[in-house]
């Protein structure tokens, strides 16, 4: 099913070095193909395989603390329009009384610190709890629900929600609610006991650090140096196990016969919250800065989510078709020029769904 077009453009990815390997996956109704090309690094000369664990950055938003959410709706733990003080009290301050559990699900609050777009630095600044702390004691920049804006600090703050209400971390309530459930065998937030050799290298920290094993994220591995997971990445997985959760969704919810999520959680985690409103939120699978780089590549009815160590899945509930795509772009280190890889993922893309 995957075609000689994408292969091509994969190749020759590999070949101007957007990326050292990749492994791309189709699903089209039911039917999955899966297709390794590349090394795990420059160096290596051991192939990629179907089942390479990579860190996935982001989609851990959606596959992860997203899910975990709609099953705490689902449950009646919590609802949308809860506030989220709440089950976070110290929340509140500053006139933050008002922010719902929904405006947290949709990216619809902004928060004005210094720490809450753009943080990267030292990781030995702050502990995760000191971050949070942080957050809490922010004042509003805009009313909530009324501008969206994608950023690390609401997923952090959906999983401390999540701490309190389920009174476990992710690390657990995902092995439990998510992988077990979906036979997401090759998936973990805790990837420190797993076999180093199946998981691919994501680059290297500006001590010369290899960062293998561990979340190519500033924020992420401040948490999970605490023994925290941050809820905006660290998920190591497969392309197997995202085709799985994407299955999931394209069939309403239902894994082999039984309700994993509900209807109404699927519509929601698929489907615009706000409609009229500038800007496009669904509760789980999307973003803005993905669509938006996928702009001109097909129309606006797909899903799409983006990782910046160099993943993205993007799918169609009209087709019933999706492309899970991870790579290690940010080996051996950051590029500074996103457009190759920009212009690669928009590629993909149209050659999938066009």
């Amino acid at each position: 099913m995957i075609s000689e077009q994408v292969t091509a453009l994969a190749r020759q990815a590999i070949k101007k070095r957007i990326f050292p390997g990749c492994v791309v996956g189709l699903l089209d109704n039911s039917r999955q193909d899966v297709c390794a090309l590349g090394t795990p690094t420059y160096e290596s000369d051991k192939p990629v395989s179907e089942c390479s664990i990579y860190d996935v950055a982001s989609l851990t938003k959606t596959v992860v603390t997203a899910t975990l959410m709609h099953l705490l709706i689902d449950e009646g733990q919590c609802s949308l329009l809860e506030p989220v003080c709440t089950y976070i009290p110290e929340y509140a301050q500053n006139g933050k009384d008002g922010v719902l559990i929904e405006h947290l699900m949709s990216y619809t609050v902004q928060l004005a610190s210094p720490y809450i777009d753009d943080w990267k630095g030292d990781t030995t600044l702050w502990k995760f709890p000191e971050l949070l702390e942080i957050y809490y004691g922010a004042s509003l920049k805009a009313a909530p629900g009324e501008t969206y804006l994608y950023t690390d600090a609401t997923a952090m703050l959906l999983g401390e929600l999540i701490r309190r209400i389920a009174g476990a971390d992710l690390d657990t309530l995902a092995e439990q609610r998510i992988f077990l459930p979906l036979g997401m065998h090759d998936s973990t937030l805790d990837p420190s006991s797993w076999d180093r050799d199946r998981i691919v290298p994501s680059g290297y920290r500006p001590d010369g650090t290899l960062l293998w094993g561990i979340p190519n994220d500033e924020k992420a591995e401040v948490a999970y140096a605490c023994g925290i997971q941050s809820g905006l990445a660290g998920l190591f997985t497969t392309v197997p196990d995202i085709l799985s959760w994407v299955e999931m969704v394209f069939g309403g919810g239902r894994v082999d016969g039984r309700t994993f999520l509900s209807p109404r959680a699927i519509e929601l985690m698929t489907r615009d919250y706000y409609l009229g409103k500038p800007f496009r939120s669904a509760l789980g699978w999307g973003d803005g800065p993905t669509h938006q780089a996928l702009d001109g590549a097909v129309g606006m009815s797909i899903l799409a989510k983006g990782g910046f160590t160099g993943c993205f899945m993007v799918g169609s509930l009209t087709t019933r078709k999706a492309v899970a795509f991870l790579s290690n772009r940010v080996y051996p280190e950051r590029p500074v020029n996103l457009e190759p890889w920009q212009e690669f993922r928009r590629s993909i893309v149209r050659c999938v769904f066009e």
